[in-house]
C-alpha cells in the first residue's frame, strides 16, 4: 500500500498474467478506496475498480 496524505492505495504484484486472484477485489469491495492498482506481466489496462500497470513501466509511476 502507498499513502499520500489521507488517502491509502492499496497495490498488488503479480509476476504472471494469471490475474485471477481476488485479494485486491476484496480489498477494495471492503474498504472503497478510490483508486487501486495491480502491478503484472498484463498489459495496460483500466477497469471501474483498479488499473493494471505492466510490470516493465513501474519505474514511471509518480507519486
Amino acid at each position: 500500500m502507498l499513502q499520500c496524505k489521507q488517502t491509502v492505495i492499496p497495490i498488488e504484484v503479480k509476476a504472471e498474467e494469471n490475474l485471477k486472484t481476488k485479494s485486491l477485489k476484496v480489498y477494495v469491495d471492503q474498504f472503497h478506496p478510490e483508486q487501486a492498482i495491480r502491478f503484472s506481466m498484463a498489459d495496460y489496462r483500466e477497469q471501474d475498480w483498479m488499473v493494471n500497470v505492466p510490470l516493465y513501466a513501474t519505474n514511471i509511476i509518480l507519486l
